[in-house]
């Protein structure tokens, strides 16, 4: 037989390929990861990762580290198992550039969870061999005889001097469905922080084609995070009281979420040493119930474990070893970490909603606060304070509650409603939803109350339109104990003496038409307005005369108000539709435009009053149902 530098040798248990090869990395992120991890501590400076979908599916990952030769592959690639950094006796690469992140010795295995064939195509000084790994035959060779010989395709074949590198092709491979680079490459992200060293690149091609988010980066696992408020390390150790003795080594940064939760599988805190993951995202057994730490991630690095007495690293490095004693003082003080992130990150958060309030909406709720009695104060700040503190209301939601309480605050139901409430406390977001719920229904109760009496109303109204009733004093009287009518938001009309006097006495009514009578009262200061309203009866037309008239009285009662208090005039001219002539339609469009005459219809306030009030009763039927 020939010597272990001519002849390729894989010495194996069959069992050990098939669970630590095909079990644990049956998916493609942690054996691309693995081939990444080889790289790096070949000294590679650049990897590129071919992902092909087309003709027949296959990877290649392709580095420009140092390579091996014959013996090298024999000796260290083929040997599984090899603790590299106890052979070569140093945790440095080969030319101590780096500190290796490679140690198992099983890497190697990964290949075979994804794919059925591996070429291996390497080259160390200018010489280049090229070998085949194959399962089934690896599987044929290993239980007859223990050990597998690769089929060896080229042998020392001399290329350029100074060529270096290598190429490994993964083909027969298991996955059916297309490859998802985009989501690989995110996947990816999370295995490692060595993707920002300036010395070392990976790109991934899509069918020969780069894509975006190549070449990778750290902070891509964060991409979609809207991170709100950071904590940087070593500086924030500073806020968190701990005599660790290894707390000054780390470095990394916490991340809380503003709005959106953190994705299930990063959630909480993931470990890294010499920049490749040892611990998945956890909250290492800290009681984290509180839905405050649905939006807390981050990353640590813990290069120190690597100095601890014994392998802590788990196979898979999802996870370290926690029943040792310098594991058990790592995670008490990651427990430590995290509780005080937690809270810091909720005042925060606290803050950011009343600063919005205050900026954006031009609520300041200590004022308000400060301006209730006593009594009601104490109840209106608990529950302002469970809202700005609630953990799964949004601020954007927390916002709209606070401002719905100031506004409901008025209400005695409400007050009363809230009260019962406090008795049970409003830790809970789910309480405060409640309160409103609750509200909601009983605020739609009442106005389906009074919609239900308002439509009666408008069915007499109708009755009157129909009729053809006297705009005085039938329309005038019914319109003056039911101003809604013109407008929902009107509550009620104030005669305003002074100017009904001035206008029967500069428009008297011996001068005027009988079918053009006005109704002489005005409604007073309703959104900072005065509002002249003249009725006519229902069956009448509106020519331009009746305008130009409507108008004259806007200017009279502008000219005798002056500038007082910058209020505007409005004359609302009622009738049953407008002459249907080019000129009063220019001239009711101009005077709209302008803000001066509006004409409305009858049958247009008949219509828009029905669809008001029956949009109460909808949406009572539509609360009540929730």
């Amino acid at each position: 037989m020939e010597s272990n530098n001519e002849v390729l040798e894989m010495k194996f248990d069959p069992n050990v390929i098939s669970h630590l090869g095909i079990q644990m990395y049956s998916t493609l992120p942690p054996v691309l990861a693995e081939l990444i991890s080889n790289a790096y501590d070949a000294e590679a400076e650049n990897v590129n990762i071919f992902l092909n979908d087309s003709n027949e599916k296959s990877i290649i990952v392709e580095d420009d580290g140092h390579g091996m030769d014959l013996a090298e592959i024999n000796e260290k690639f083929l040997k599984i198992g090899r603790d590299r950094r106890v052979s070569d006796g140093s945790s440095k690469s080969k030319n101590g550039k780096r500190d290796v992140i490679g140690r198992k010795g099983i890497g190697k295995l990964a290949f075979f969870g994804i794919a059925r064939n591996i070429i291996i195509e390497t080259t160390a000084n200018g010489i280049k061999n090229k070998f085949e790994l194959d399962w089934d035959e690896l599987k044929k060779q290993g239980e007859s005889t223990g050990k597998y010989e690769p089929s060896l395709l080229e042998k020392n074949v001399h290329n350029k001097d100074n060529e270096h590198g290598t190429k490994i092709i993964l083909s027969k491979i298991k996955r059916k469905s297309n490859f998802a680079p985009e989501q690989i490459a995110y996947s990816l992200s999370k295995y490692f922080q060595i993707f920002d060293e300036s010395d070392f690149n990976v790109r991934i091609f899509y069918n020969g084609t780069e894509i975006e988010d190549s070449p990778l980066t750290n902070e891509l696992r964060y991409k979609n995070i809207d991170q709100f408020y950071i904590w940087e390390f070593p500086e924030s150790n500073s806020f968190i009281k701990s005599n660790y003795s290894y707390r000054v080594q780390i470095t990394g940064k916490l991340i809380a979420s503003k709005e959106n939760t953190i994705p299930e599988k990063m959630k909480g805190i993931a470990l890294f040493s010499r920049g490749k993951l040892v611990n998945d995202y956890a909250f290492y057994d800290l009681k984290a119930s509180s839905h405050g730490y649905s939006y807390i991630t981050g990353w640590l690095n813990i290069d120190f474990i690597e100095d601890f007495d014994e392998d802590v690293i788990s196979t898979n490095r999802q996870s370290l070893n926690w029943e040792l004693e310098e594991t058990s003082e790592l995670k008490k003080y990651l427990q430590d970490i995290i509780k005080a992130f937690y809270n810091k990150q909720r005042i925060e958060k606290e803050n950011d909603k009343k600063n919005t309030l205050k900026t954006s909406y031009n609520i300041d709720i200590d004022e308000w606060l400060n301006k209730l009695p006593k009594h009601e104060k104490n109840l209106a700040k608990k529950i302002s304070d469970s809202i700005l503190r609630a953990e799964g209301i949004e601020t954007s939601k927390a916002v709209e509650l606070i401002k719905y309480t100031r506004d409901s605050f008025q209400f005695e139901a409400f007050k009363e409603l809230a009260a019962e409430i406090d008795e049970t406390g409003f830790e809970e977001p789910e309480k405060i939803v409640d309160l409103f719920k609750e509200w909601k229904i009983i605020e739609a109760r009442e106005m389906y109350k009074i919609a239900q009496v308002r439509l009666e109303t408008i069915e007499k109204f109708k009755n009157h339109i129909e009729s053809n009733s006297r705009e005085v004093p039938e329309l005038h009287n019914f319109l003056k104990q039911f101003p809604w009518i013109l407008d929902p938001r009107i509550m009620n009309f104030e005669d305003e003496v002074t100017y009904s006097k001035l206008l029967k006495e500069k428009f008297p009514e011996s001068k005027v038409p009988e079918e053009n009578k006005r109704i002489d009262f005005l409604c007073v200061n309703f959104s900072e307005s005065y509002f002249i309203i003249e009725l006519k009866r229902p069956e009448t037309v509106i020519g331009k005369n009746q305008l130009d008239q409507a108008l004259e009285y806007v200017s009279f009662i502008e000219q005798r108000l002056g500038n007082e208090y910058g209020k505007n005039v409005y004359c609302y001219i009622i009738g049953n539709k407008l002459a249907d002539t080019p000129i009063t339609r220019k001239k009711a469009e101009a005077l709209r435009n302008n803000n001066d005459v509006y004409f409305k219809s009858y049958h247009e306030l008949l219509a828009n009053a029905k669809k008001y009030h029956q949009e109460f009763i909808d949406k009572y039927d539509e609360v009540n149902n929730d």
